[in-house]
């Protein structure tokens, strides 16, 4: 039976806020007391090394700490859930089976905010315990610096502490409280818990921003915290302490913050002190500003604090501390050092004579699923003229380990997506760049081992920031819902690019070894049966949020139409392969460069000219072209476009541009010019082609991007540009539908002939 089961059976006593704070004062200060034993005796500390790969020491009294503090509680509430820092240990010996006195605090004025006020529920709390924080210093006999720490957290957020300081006073020191509580500290006398001194403390009157900084960090060596020194200036660093004591500096206004870029503690170490900051109103939160979860069974990451911390108090200055470390993570090399002007002068500019400075151009840090972006501005002295020039870069970072987590198969294919985008602008962009607009490339990196291979995991690409202050005959723009003139610059933009692999065998071998086998994102090999089995409760909700529009339009919701996601899910491998498959093999030679994800979110029209500028080319590879039309006309294109004649002439638009670029280049496939198509190619083979690449991509709307999409939220998300208009515009859900309808009726007519 696991703690928690256990904790569930458990009515000894009820769980009372009041009374786990007496407890908690009480059983942090008995592991003081035999803290201070052990220096006292001057024993051998019984030291020994946890861990394999680092230096974290364990004493006998870390043990014997943990041990009291544990039977103290646990002789109140034997199935209390306990989280502590040196795992399960043995039953404690006689000297050490001591007990909680829930009598300790009871001649203190108690506030207990009105949610924690009555009986707790047992299964959502967790008590989390450092019986020793800062055992390095212990052994260094640095006791100062050593603290007993005791959280209570409450559906996975700490809600009251206790810090208790054997070595402060005469006879020790501790604080507890909470936000709501307030923050009290307990002056102790010879031998007794109970006859403490209880004083309420108060806020620091006097803090940044209305003083010079003052600022806490551990005397770890990191190259981050020193360039954050350096941005930051500070009046006064005080280095040192074990993460308790490192905090309690900013708590009592020591210092105005403390801030670690590296996962070097754990839950247990700041469990206890997070609610004595918050009782003050500041805060601790990792550097991206997140607070932590203090969830019990968090064991894949030994309850790391995996992002670092912050612990302020003026919320003015958690904001230039988050500012200045989100810059310094965006402007880190792919194994972690800063990247200083020198660096960038060697690796991203080294033609110019020095770099000066590389700024971040303010809230311009995006963290998205799939990459972190950012604008910089990096100052140059010109080679040449020795004048200081202004580079406009845009950074892309594709860090596995800064992104959000997804399941292996999902991480094994975006990985790849991100070594395809790397790849684009380092070994495709040159030999495409005279063809069609793109961003120019300035520099690419990719993470390798010691033995100088790629790890396939990280990457970084540094491109020209284009919309930095252009000449008036190149501002670029984005659109949105392409009218018929946009459509057809997007077709003719598309009709080079697909002519151009054809055309040259360079650039074809380039395309075939480094981005994908098949291009675009939408594919059923990249997407998988997974996601597919989740059609049945998509469909359910679709087919039931607009089933009045659909009838208002005149769509009878036949039988064939209510079987849609069953349709598709038996349909989806033979469409996929006749798209990407053995069957398109009958075109191979109108296979091609593909961009994989061209949609109005990835390109810029000229403000001027309407000419596009193509990005985002982490799915690019090899495919037919009918792919980014397909995906250009079903997530981008307005309504009165998609008419079916309209349609058809935009589909024959591009296909006659497509074989003028061919012809132009005498490729052979593309037949005579007195000829009206393409011999091998006909515009009925393509028109099939973009009705399965039409379907392909229509089966992840109906099997994932419409799994929330009512007629309501067209409504709320019509803005959210990065999206198809096909899960964010009713008329445009209403045609897919029938796309969808009418194309599987194609294909199983195709099926049974």
């Amino acid at each position: 039976m696991t703690q928690l089961e256990s904790a569930l059976q458990d009515a000894t006593r009820a769980l009372w806020l009041q009374d786990l704070l007496s407890a908690g004062v009480s059983a942090a200060w008995h592991a003081g007391e035999v803290i201070r034993q052990v220096v006292a005796e001057n024993v051998d500390l019984g030291m020994v090394n946890k861990a394999d790969d680092k230096y974290d020491p364990q004493t006998v009294a870390d043990r014997r700490s943990q041990q009291r503090m544990i039977h103290a509680l646990r002789q109140q509430w034997p199935h209390l859930l306990i989280v502590g820092e040196e795992g399960e240990l043995a039953q404690p010996d006689a000297i050490d089976a001591v007990h909680a006195d829930l009598s300790v605090l009871q001649d203190v004025e108690l506030s207990i905010p009105h949610e924690w006020s009555g009986e707790l529920d047992p299964k959502e709390l967790v008590v989390w315990i450092d019986p020793l924080d800062g055992t390095k210093k212990f052994a260094e006999k640095k006791y100062d610096e050593v603290s007993v720490l005791l959280g209570i957290a409450y559906h996975r957020r700490p809600i009251a502490g206790v810090m208790h300081l054997p070595f402060h006073g005469d006879h020790g020191v501790t604080y507890w409280g909470g936000k709501g509580i307030g923050l009290f500290r307990s002056t102790h006398v010879e031998g007794v818990c109970g006859d403490a001194v209880h004083e309420l403390q108060t806020k620091p009157a006097v803090l940044h921003p209305s003083r010079p900084l003052h600022i806490t960090t551990s005397t770890t060596p990191c190259p981050r915290v020193e360039e954050a020194l350096r941005r930051l200036t500070p009046k006064h660093i005080k280095t040192g302490g074990a993460t308790g004591t490192m905090v309690l500096s900013v708590i009592t206004g020591e210092s105005d913050a403390f801030f670690r870029f590296r996962n070097a503690t754990k839950r247990w170490d700041i469990c206890a002190v997070e609610p004595l900051i918050n009782a003050f109103g500041g805060a601790i939160v990792d550097k991206h500003g997140r607070v932590y979860e203090y969830d019990p069974n968090g064991h894949d990451n030994e309850y790391d604090n995996e992002h670092g911390l912050l612990a302020t108090i003026s919320t003015e200055t958690q904001t230039l501390f988050l500012t200045t470390m989100e810059e310094i993570e965006v402007l880190r090399t792919l194994d972690g050092q800063v990247m200083t002007p020198q660096w960038l002068h060697k690796h991203v500019f080294p033609s110019a004579h020095s770099v000066e400075r590389c700024d971040v151009v303010p809230k311009t840090i995006r963290r998205g699923k799939q990459s972190i972006v950012a604008k910089l501005r990096v100052t140059v002295i010109d080679a040449e003229t020795k004048n200081h020039v202004v580079k406009p870069v845009f950074l892309k970072r594709y860090v596995k380990a800064e992104l959000p987590p997804r399941s292996e198969r999902n991480w094994k294919r975006d990985l790849q997506s991100y070594r395809a985008e790397a790849n684009f602008y380092g070994h495709v962009h040159e030999h495409l760049a005279s063809q069609v607009g793109l961003i120019p490339p300035i520099a690419v990196f990719y993470r390798r081992d010691a033995h100088g291979n790629e790890t396939g995991d990280s990457f970084i690409v540094f491109l020209e920031d284009v919309l930095y202050k252009p000449e008036p005959s190149q501002v670029l723009e984005p659109a949105d819902r392409l009218g018929r003139k946009d459509t057809e610059m997007a077709l003719t933009y598309l009709a080079k690019l697909h002519a151009s692999a054809i055309k040259s065998k360079e650039l074809r071998s380039r395309v075939e070894t480094h981005l994908w086998h098949s291009g675009a994102w939408w594919s059923f090999e990249k997407r998988g049966q997974v996601e597919l089995d989740n059609a049945p409760v998509v469909w359910a909700h679709v087919l039931s949020s607009f089933q009045s529009e659909l009838e208002a339009q005149g769509t009878v919701i036949t039988d064939d139409l209510s079987r849609l996601d069953q349709r598709m899910m038996q349909h989806a491998a033979y469409i996929s392969a006749q798209i990407f498959g053995g069957p398109s093999e009958d075109f191979a030679a109108f296979k091609t460069l593909v961009h994989g994800d061209f949609k109005t979110a990835n390109m810029f029209f000229n403000a001027e000219s309407r000419q596009v500028t193509a990005f985002d080319w982490q799915w690019a590879g090899v495919g037919l072209g009918v792919l980014d039309v397909a995906n250009l006309m079903n997530t981008s294109v307005d309504i009165e476009s998609l008419t079916p004649e309209a349609e058809e002439d935009l589909l024959r638009f591009y296909y006659n541009h497509f074989l003028q670029e061919l012809r132009s280049a005498n490729v052979e496939a593309a037949g005579q010019a007195s000829e009206p198509e393409m011999p091998g190619y006909s515009f009925a083979a393509f028109q099939r082609h973009y009705m399965l690449a039409s379907l392909e991509y229509a089966r992840v709307l109906l099997a994932n991007f419409w799994d929330d999409t009512t007629p309501a939220s067209c409504l709320t998300d019509a803005h959210k540009t990065n999206w198809g208009l096909g899960y964010r515009s009713l008329p445009h859900v209403l045609r897919m539908i029938r796309l969808l309808d009418n194309g599987l009726r194609v294909v199983e007519l195709e099926q049974t002939q």
